[in-house]
């Protein structure tokens, strides 16, 4: 039976243990078809909530490393059964890593930002404006603005009404949120969570006003700025 540790800090919850089941299951202590351990033993260990479980389960099931089996709960996925894409947040400490999943980020939100400025919902537009409301209120990232700036792109990608094209913009943001997390010089910056709200909000903005250029050149504008707060050489110039 592998080992897990308690976890310390509450801002790390389901990543760090999803990251922490993942890595047993990287380095062969949960091979495919084996069994997690119990929701209950899981919360025992980690020192946290069933709840807090389950979300860390449910995420790495999106990741299709594992599956739920009647009798069995959450089993451990063969690597020829699971998702071909996937980004291990390990490798993302490699620069041009990151780099190369900043320039996938542009891709496909850029083109997102101008489909959700000709298909968004009034409820797409009130999920985007929710989740900048969370974002204010403090200088610095904390895990709830965090959350709410991965909660923004996720309604942006839902508002194009393209299921995979949101699944997967959701998946990339939730990374991104995790390299943003450990990049602890970035909480330093008294005016981060500012600027971010401001980009944010021009990219609303436009969505909100139909505008499809405003709204691809808003998005490549904000896609520029994270990659560069995060010290990550830009591979967007001059798209639009």
């Amino acid at each position: 039976m592998p080992q897990f540790r308690e976890v310390q800090r509450a801002s790390l919850l389901p990543d760090q243990i999803a990251a922490d089941i993942m890595a047993k299951i990287t380095d062969g202590e949960l091979v495919p078809g084996d069994s997690l351990p119990t929701e209950h033993s899981l919360a025992d260990t980690f020192g946290v909530s069933r709840n807090v479980v389950r979300e860390a389960i449910a995420r790495l099931r999106s990741d299709g490393v594992i599956e739920s089996r009647q009798g069995r709960g959450a089993v451990v996925k063969p690597v020829s059964e699971r998702e071909t894409f996937r980004v291990d947040i390990r490798a993302l400490g490699k620069s041009d890593n990151l780099a190369d999943l900043f320039e996938l980020r542009g891709i496909l939100e850029i083109e997102a930002a101008g489909l959700a400025a000709e298909r968004r919902s009034a409820e797409d537009l009130q999920d985007m404006r929710n989740a900048l409301a969370e974002m204010e209120g403090q200088e610095q990232f904390d895990e709830e603005r965090l959350e709410a700036d991965a909660a923004f792109h996720r309604a942006l990608g839902n508002a194009t009404g393209n299921t995979y094209l949101s699944g997967i913009i959701g998946y990339i943001s939730s990374r991104l949120k995790d390299t943003t997390r450990a990049t602890s010089s970035l909480h330093a910056r008294k005016d981060l969570v500012g600027i971010t709200i401001a980009e944010h909000l021009k990219v609303l903005n436009a969505v909100e006003a139909s505008d499809k250029s405003a709204a691809r050149d808003a998005m490549a504008a904000h896609v520029r700025g994270a990659a560069s707060r995060l010290k990550v050489k830009s591979k967007l110039a001059g798209r639009r």
